[in-house]
């Protein structure tokens, strides 16, 4: 119950407007323990004022009342450059200059405060040659006197605190609870969202400007896993759509082989494989699809080596068909990305360019002018036509309804490029060429 009071934003700000409501309260009494020594202080400045009244230096001094309102009187005459001329009999040493005058005394707000001396207080009068008479008395009847007032007022005022306090504490709560009211009304809104009403937000208006980047973010959050899952039913979809047909014909010649009592190996077997690289390619651009919503990476490849290593395990196949490749690689290009997928992405681009099209493929890769890497695959083929050109990057599309493969390379390429901050697509040109534009990264990943 303890930890839970302590995790509660509502007890949290409970707890700071109880705290400054105490320390309010603790200044204000401070403030009215050091009113006994202002009110001691201006009690005997008015005294003092009368009985200073048409006073000079070359007035019989002497004369002064010895006593006042039932406490003794002390006096001392200063010069206006501060030097003591007399003090009364009844001091044995003058009394110091201090400030202070009834003017000041009467000001509403002063930011001097007038403390005692113990039970002699003193106050400097101005008289009218320049010199000031410093008046001091032993103030018991006063003091006592507004110890008295005090002690009532503050019983008086503990009296009445218990339900000031009550008040106060169902007025801070109240505010607590208005003040967190958009934020509960924002979470009853989320609870309501599932994957049945994925489009579901969380309102901002109205929200504290304290909490709004937490919704914000929320709603953020909410936006990438609606893409995510939108992603995966699409997948999921696909995916069954494209297995649809292979299966079908691996149960025909099942089917077949159980009726004829013999089975057609080779057919079976290519089915399975086609089933297999369709599965495994299926697998990779769901990856590559928690890749593009997970953070990006921030390694750093080296892309002139890695397309030369593709290239390379790619001779054996362009020998066996009669075909050449040409490469043509700038050194020392580095990018920002995984190289696993980067290489998987290469690989299906030039595979696509020896299985689709014709002629020598040539793979060039180059700083461009605006500071990106440009690495273009091309070969002597018809290529794609221009309308096509975006719809092939799409899953299970291909340039042509006859041709092999699954439709999901060029898919799996532009989904590890874009991870990596890249593109791709294709340009116009003599040749079919497929361009991917990289972001340039220094080699210690500045």
């Amino acid at each position: 119950m303890t930890q839970m009071v302590r995790r509660s934003l509502a007890w949290r700000i409970f707890a700071a407007l109880l705290l400054v409501g105490m320390l309010g309260l603790g200044s204000l009494l401070w403030h009215l323990y050091n009113t006994r020594d202002e009110l001691r202080y201006s009690t005997l400045l008015l005294q003092a004022q009368e009985i200073a009244q048409d006073l000079t230096s070359a007035s019989d001094l002497s004369l002064l009342p010895r006593e006042y309102a039932g406490g003794e009187l002390y006096y001392t005459l200063y010069d206006a450059s501060g030097v003591a001329l007399w003090h009364s009999a009844n001091l044995p040493r003058p009394l110091r200059m201090r400030p202070g005058t009834l003017d000041e005394a009467l000001k509403p707000m002063r930011l001097k405060s007038y403390r005692g001396f113990g039970k002699v207080i003193g106050v400097p009068v101005p008289l009218a040659d320049g010199t000031t008479l410093i008046v001091s008395k032993l103030d018991t009847l006063e003091r006592n006197l507004i110890d008295a007032l005090l002690q009532t007022r503050l019983l008086h005022g503990l009296l009445v605190l218990p339900l000031f306090l009550l008040v106060t504490v169902l007025i801070m709560w109240g505010l607590m609870r208005w003040t967190l009211r958009p934020v509960r009304q924002a979470a009853a809104l989320a609870a309501e969202i599932s994957p049945h009403d994925p489009e579901r937000r969380i309102p901002l208006k109205h929200l504290p400007r304290e909490v709004l980047p937490l919704a914000q973010a929320a709603n953020q959050a909410l936006d990438r896993l609606g893409q995510a899952l939108a992603a995966q039913k699409q997948l999921v979809a696909d995916a069954a759509h494209e297995l649809r047909t292979p299966l079908t014909v691996l149960d025909l010649r099942l089917q077949k082989m159980q009726h004829e009592g013999k089975a057609d190996w080779p057919a079976i077997e290519q089915e399975m494989q086609r089933l297999r690289r369709l599965v495994g390619q299926l697998l990779t651009l769901a990856r590559r699809d928690h890749a593009l919503h997970s953070s990006a990476t921030d390694d750093v490849v080296f892309l002139s080596r890695l397309t030369r290593e593709v290239v390379a395990s790619l001779i054996p196949l362009f020998e066996q068909q009669e075909r050449e490749v040409e490469a043509d690689i700038q050194d020392q290009v580095f990018v920002g990305g995984d190289a696993d997928a980067l290489c998987d992405a290469i690989l299906n681009i030039v595979e696509n360019a020896l299985a689709h099209g014709q002629g020598t493929v040539a793979v060039r890769l180059y700083r461009a002018q605006d500071g990106a890497a440009l690495l273009d695959i091309s070969d002597e083929g018809s290529g794609v036509p221009a309308h096509l050109r975006e719809t092939v990057f799409q899953r299970f599309h291909k340039g042509s309804q006859d041709s092999a493969g699954s439709g999901l390379g060029l898919a799996i390429a532009r989904q590890a490029l874009r991870n990596a901050e890249a593109d791709i697509h294709f340009i116009d040109a003599a040749s079919c060429t497929v361009r991917m534009r990289f972001p340039l990264a220094s080699e210690n990943g500045q």
